[in-house]
């Protein structure tokens, strides 16, 4: 069974069990039909089990909740904890198995050939980790603003999947928040305003609470008189495609969407192609978009970034796998254990600031923000992980 297209750009769920299988399973994008050519899914364990994983091309596999132990073959025959808030790369060549308690529920991107197996090297990358990757007033990791909660996981440098086009793409894990207090459309309402003009996305939402909507901008694009398609309702079975390239728009414009969420919040993985190198434009009222891959790889400023950012990716990938393979507390008092530490001493002074910041301006979105804070309770927010509120199993 396949999944069904609600409305353009829109995909539903379409929960299928084979039998003989621990677990359930809904095929979301094909690299046959995808514009990145990649294949996406998501699988659910109805009893305790194992998964094998193909080791004949490169995945991504995210645990959305619940828990389990990953197994690499071959001459390192190693065995990995995994949990919500844990991200691997699984390279061509890695034989891997995937021993999950029931249910457990994980989402998995994976090339359609070895050749988009862009890395090597196994990746296992922990959220408690990715939250302390700051210094000075920059954050690298975990972008905490006054609209959304965007961990990225794998960046533009990151060695991991390449979209059937050659470009690298991204994964990240967002939580979109109430849009209440933010400035208003061409209608009326309180909106997300968002145009990627260079590169697609898909959205895989997994965690709904409260309502929420998008729309996709019609052709041609315009600041007035913009005809918008309609909305477009989300839950936590919905995946939207920003896609317009594929279909042959114009490739300076596309993309251009907006996403309304009342009573709660949105989380989602979200993929780019090609992906981002530089910092998210995205202030409210304006249409946010990243810029394009030419007007920022070879600048001084990325390269800077890059150097900055090093060190924090050998501290997140080392302390990862300690803590995976229960080795964590050998690393203490180590170099990378300060680096952690300093990091996360700036993640923490950095979203101290943003709130105060919000409380002056008195828009109360300090108050929508505040569970999501490291300084408000511990490096994952209560509301973001662990949770699986896709309907009944």
């Amino acid at each position: 069974m396949t999944n069904v297209s609600i409305a353009p750009k829109v995909i539903v769920n379409n929960w299928h069990h084979e039998p003989g299988q621990p677990f359930e399973i809904a095929s979301i994008l094909s690299h046959a039909v995808t514009s990145e050519g990649l294949d996406v899914d998501r699988l659910r364990f109805r009893e305790p089990g194992s998964l094998t994983i193909n080791s004949t091309v490169g995945h991504i596999v995210s645990v959305i909740c619940g828990r389990g132990t990953l197994h690499t073959g071959g001459r390192e025959d190693r065995a990995f904890h995994v949990e919500s808030g844990v991200h691997v790369y699984l390279p061509c060549g890695v034989v891997s198995r995937l021993e999950a308690d029931r249910g457990t529920e994980i989402i998995r991107v994976s090339g359609a050939s070895a050749s988009q197996a862009r890395g090597s090297r196994l990746l296992l990358r922990d959220e408690v980790f990715l939250a302390a990757c700051a210094s000075g007033s920059q954050s690298f990791r975990w972008i905490l603003t006054p609209q959304y909660l965007s961990r990225r996981i794998f960046l533009h440098h990151d060695l991991v999947l390449q979209s059937k086009s050659g470009h690298p793409v991204s994964w990240f894990r967002t939580t979109m928040f109430d849009v209440a207090g933010l400035p208003k459309n061409v209608d009326g309402e309180p909106v997300f305003k968002m145009s990627y003009n260079s590169r697609t996305e898909f959205n895989v939402c997994y965690e709904v609470n409260g309502t929420a909507r998008v729309r996709m901008a019609k052709h041609p694009y315009s600041e007035v008189n913009q005809v918008w398609s309609s909305w477009l309702a989300l839950d936590a079975h919905s995946t939207y495609h920003l896609n317009e390239v594929a279909d042959g728009a114009d490739e300076e414009l596309r993309n251009k969407h907006e996403v309304s969420i009342a009573d709660g919040y949105v989380s989602l993985f979200c993929l780019f192609d090609p992906a981002p190198t530089g910092v998210e434009r995205h202030r409210p009222g304006e249409y946010s978009d990243y810029e394009p891959l030419s007007q920022v790889l070879g600048t001084e400023l990325y390269q800077r970034q890059q150097r900055e950012i090093a060190t924090y990716d050998q501290m997140v990938d080392r302390l990862s796998l300690a803590k995976a393979e229960g080795t964590l507390e050998s690393l203490r008092g180590t170099a990378l254990w300060d680096v952690y530490l300093r990091g996360r001493e700036a993640q923490v002074s950095i979203e101290s600031e943003l709130a105060r910041s919000l409380a002056a301006q008195g828009e109360g979105r300090n108050c929508i923000i505040a569970a999501w804070m490291q300084s408000d309770g511990g490096a994952t927010n209560p509301g973001s992980q662990g949770v699986c509120n896709g309907g009944e199993w």
